[in-house]
Parts: structure tokens; C-alpha cells; sequence
């Protein structure tokens, strides 16, 4: 095994939060607001105290000369160190621990602030030095030097003014390098919350049927990482329902027995009726069957397919290129959605004076660029909207009771919101249950769910519908569900009558 010196597991350290942040962090870092706003002035002051350390120190030893402790011939080198010390804390000292850290100062790190480029990626070590150089470290000199603190404070006073003042809370400096500071609270540390949560995640239910892998394109951890928080959140039955794939179906059958887990063979299918979209849950499955891998390649197919299409029709409207082999690569799924076309163009600075772009890097819709260009291009409606043919609910169904499983029907809200009459076809079709317990639904609105299900017969289920830093608002084992209500959910298991993998 190599071992690290203290220096060298710093440095590691450092790289793996950039890393972590550029893959999965930024996307939900969040701009400084005013709810902010103390956390951001308190960091800005901290830095700004750090560069005047040695003025702290020829303060003491003024003291030490004057109460006779050292001697006054000492005046006149102590004078000139504090120089030398000044010119080191406040030119590099920052700087430094900025592009070391990726973008964090001593300051920035204790309230958990970072810079980065514009559209919340890293930014890179020249915009980092340059930053602290440039917009605070080289004018605190010169200006000490010609005008003492009086020079000094009237710049750093400026600075806070302006900070205050403008709607992100940027410093000027940022104007000019395009930077931002974003606040990583729940953003790095969710990434990692696996291996480095301390307190038990505590679920509402014990009971979680609605749970995504990376086997859905979406999902972030791996099978055996969703059995470890299950475990440890105290959930006694789960099962993970990816989109239209089984595979980590055959991986939990091997987890369940070693982190004593209740797993129940789980899908999340794709599907349409009278041209609505619709996802359908099947359990109890055979995941062996080899339909499951013949609708996931199919639905693949479609979701290039539609990729492709979507990149076609966003480079006729706009006249913008997307480089697709770019956006394909190491692409698991080889699926391009509005969000990776947006964050595309917001990483290519050379496609920043189109005029199209201009609201999204500077206008009104800069606080949330990416969402909003997928909203406005890729959204139904939309002039790049590229719509998916999916499989008719029909064979859907026939495939999940063919295969001995149950039907369970996702997002049944959204469903009824639709037209009543619809769900209610949609339900005659052969839906066995009703996900009527998740995250995303109010009391009232599962109150109304849960009252149809009665009305209809239907099996009640609850799901977290978790996917990791996707929706990372959302733990695992967070159903909704009340206590009480968790015998309604058993029921499905226990009619079923079917003994679901366990380690009990």
C-alpha cells in the first residue's frame, strides 16, 4: 500500500472535491442570496483579515518594544519584516489556497463558499490567482503603502458596497472574470453522503418501493450503496424500480440476505395511452425474462434516436453547432437532454456572443441558465420539443402480468390532473395499485389518491422515488407515508403471496 505524507493527502483531498464538484456539484450549488448574505460578508471579512496578520504582529511587538520586553533597536527590522510579511500574506497567501482548493480561501471554506466560472463550473487556476491578485490582494498593498489603512478601507469598503448591492453579491473582480460565488452547502456533501454520513438517516416508513440506480440515467449510486443506506435509515423493505431496466434486480437478490433487507423485484416502465406519456411500475417481476432486455435495448434505440433529433432541431432554430460526439462520449446511456445541450453551450465561451445566448449568460434568465434553456427550447411546447414514441400501456401491462408481476401505476396524480376520465381508463386497462405515498404529493393530494384506490380496489403503495444527487432533496426512505398507514402498503406484499428476498 503507498502511503501519503500529510502534504500529499492535502493535495488529494483538494482534487477529489473539485472532481466531485465537476461531476455531480455544480449542478446544484446554489447563487448567493440574501439568506446568504452573512455567511458571505463574514468570509469576505475573514480573507481580509488574514492579509493584515503581520500588522497584528508588529502591533504586538510595538507593545513588547514599549513595555520594555524587547529592545527599541528592534524598531527599525521589525519595521521592515512586517513589509515583507505584509507583501507575502496579502500577494499570495489567497491566491494560493485558492487554486490549491479549487476556488475556496480559508474564509470561503469555513461558511462553505466557492468560486467558479458563470455557469457554476471550476474555474481554472489563472482565473483563480488573477482573482485574488488582481481584485484584492494587489490593491490592498499599493494602496497600504501610499495611503495606509485609510486608503485601504475606503477600498474595501467599496467592494462591500458593491457586494451588497448587486443582486448576486459578487465582488467587482467578478464582473470583469465572469466568476460567481456559490454556496455549497448539501452539494459536495451529498455526493459523499455514503461513505461519510454520521447520523442514521431516519425514514418515515420502513417500507421504500420506488428507488433508482445508476442502471437508470438519472440514478447515482450503485445497487450495494442503496443497500447500505437502507440498512442504515432502518428501511426493512425496498425495491429499486429503474427506468426501463432490471438489471440491478439480480444484484439486490445477492444484497438483500447480507444487509438483512426485504427486496421485492422492481421496474419503472416507459409507456403511452391515447398519446399521454405515462410510467408504470411493475413488481414481483421475473427479472431473467428476456422481454426486460429487449424493451430496454429498444428504449435506448429511441432515446438516441431522439437525441440526435433533438441536437437537429436545436441547430435549426438557433444556427448554433453542438458537437455531439463531444456530448456522446462516455455517455453510459448515449442520451443528450436539454440540460447537457445547455450546459454545452454555457461551456464554449467562444458561442457567448450569439444573441440568443445573451438573456441566458447576462439577462434576466442568468440565475438559473441552465433551466432555463431547457425550459424555453426543449420543454413540450417547445420549438425543439422532440416527443418519444413510447410502448402502448396495453403491451406494457401484458408484459409485467406475463412475466407474474404486478402493476402499479407511477405519478398517478399527474394522471388524474390530466382528466379524470382518463385515469379512470387508464386504471381499467389492468392497473393493480396506485403509488398514492411519495415526496411529491401533499396530504390532501394523497388523501384524494388513497380514497380511489378504495373506490377501485387498487393496491396502495409508497415510494421516495430517490435518484442521489438528481433529486437530492430527497432521501431514501422518505415516502410520506404515515406509520399508521404502512399496513396499507404491506398488504401488497402480503396478498401478493410471495416471500420477497430477505436476510431477516
Amino acid at each position: 500500500m503507498t502511503h501519503l505524507n500529510k502534504k500529499q493527502m492535502a493535495a488529494v483531498f483538494s482534487k477529489r472535491e473539485s472532481r466531485q464538484y465537476e461531476q455531480e456539484g455544480y449542478r446544484y450549488a446554489l447563487n448567493i442570496s440574501n439568506a446568504f448574505l452573512l455567511e458571505r460578508i463574514f468570509a469576505f471579512a475573514l480573507d481580509t483579515s488574514i492579509m493584515f496578520l503581520p500588522i497584528a504582529l508588529w502591533e504586538l511587538c510595538i507593545l513588547l518594544i514599549f513595555i520594555g520586553i524587547l529592545p527599541i533597536w528592534l524598531l527599525d527590522p521589525l519595521e521592515i519584516g512586517t513589509l515583507i510579511l505584509l507583501a507575502i500574506s496579502t500577494l499570495s497567501f489567497n491566491a494560493i489556497l485558492s487554486v490549491k482548493s479549487g476556488g475556496q480561501t480559508l474564509g470561503k471554506y469555513f461558511y462553505d463558499l466557492k468560486v467558479v466560472k458563470k455557469n457554476h463550473h471550476e474555474a481554472s487556476a489563472a482565473t483563480l490567482a488573477a482573482r485574488e491578485i488582481i481584485g484584492f490582494s494587489l490593491p490592498t498593498f499599493v494602496l497600504f503603502l501610499f495611503f495606509n489603512i485609510i486608503g485601504v478601507g475606503a477600498y474595501w469598503l467599496i467592494n462591500l458596497l458593491f457586494l451588497l448591492v448587486h443582486p448576486k453579491h459578487i465582488s467587482i473582480i467578478d464582473l470583469f472574470l465572469k466568476t460567481r460565488i456559490v454556496v455549497l452547502r448539501q452539494t459536495l456533501r451529498f455526493v459523499d453522503t455514503v461513505a461519510e454520513e454520521v447520523e442514521p438517516l431516519v425514514p418515515v416508513t420502513t417500507i421504500d418501493l420506488h428507488i433508482h440506480s445508476q442502471f437508470s440515467y438519472d440514478g447515482q449510486y450503485n445497487v450495494e450503496e442503496i443497500f447500505q443506506m437502507a440498512a442504515r435509515s432502518g428501511l426493512k423493505t425496498i425495491s429499486i424500480c429503474d427506468h426501463n431496466s432490471v438489471k440491478a434486480n439480480r444484484i439486490a437478490r445477492q444484497m438483500a440476505p447480507l444487509y438483512h433487507v426485504n427486496y421485492v423485484d422492481g421496474v419503472e416502465l416507459d409507456c403511452r395511452y391515447r398519446d399521454v406519456d405515462l410510467r408504470v411500475l411493475g413488481y414481483f417481476i421475473n427479472s431473467s425474462s428476456d422481454i426486460f432486455a429487449h424493451l430496454e435495448n429498444e428504449s435506448l434505440k429511441r432515446e438516441k434516436n431522439a437525441s440526435l433529433r433533438r441536437v437537429e432541431a436545436f441547430q435549426h432554430h438557433t444556427g448554433i453547432r453542438v458537437d455531439v460526439d463531444a456530448l456522446l462520449e462516455n455517455n453510459r446511456f448515449q442520451r443528450i437532454n436539454g440540460e447537457m445541450i445547455a450546459e454545452h453551450l454555457l461551456d464554449h465561451e467562444e458561442l457567448h456572443d450569439r444573441p440568443i445566448l445573451k438573456p441566458y449568460l447576462y439577462g434576466e434568465k442568468s440565475d438559473d441558465p441552465i433551466a432555463h434553456i431547457n425550459e424555453d427550447f426543449f420543454a413540450e411546447g417547445a420549438p425543439c420539443f422532440i416527443p418519444i414514441r413510447h410502448p402502448k400501456l396495453e403491451d406494457i401491462l401484458d408484459i409485467i402480468h406475463l412475466t407474474g408481476g404486478m402493476a402499479v401505476l407511477s405519478w398517478a396524480k399527474e394522471t388524474l390532473e390530466y382528466d379524470e376520465t382518463f385515469f379512470t381508463e387508464v386504471l381499467d386497462q389492468g392497473i393493480e395499485g396506485i403509488e398514492v405515498f411519495t415526496p411529491y404529493y401533499s396530504e390532501a393530494q394523497m388523501a384524494r389518491l388513497l380514497r380511489i384506490a378504495r373506490e377501485h380496489h387498487l393496491f396502495v403503495t409508497a415510494g421516495s422515488d430517490f435518484h442521489g444527487a438528481h433529486k437530492q432533496e430527497i432521501a431514501i426512505g422518505e415516502t410520506n407515508c404515515p406509520k399508521e398507514a404502512e399496513k396499507l402498503v404491506q398488504t401488497l406484499l402480503d396478498v401478493k403471496g410471495k416471500t420477497p428476498q430477505t436476510g431477516a
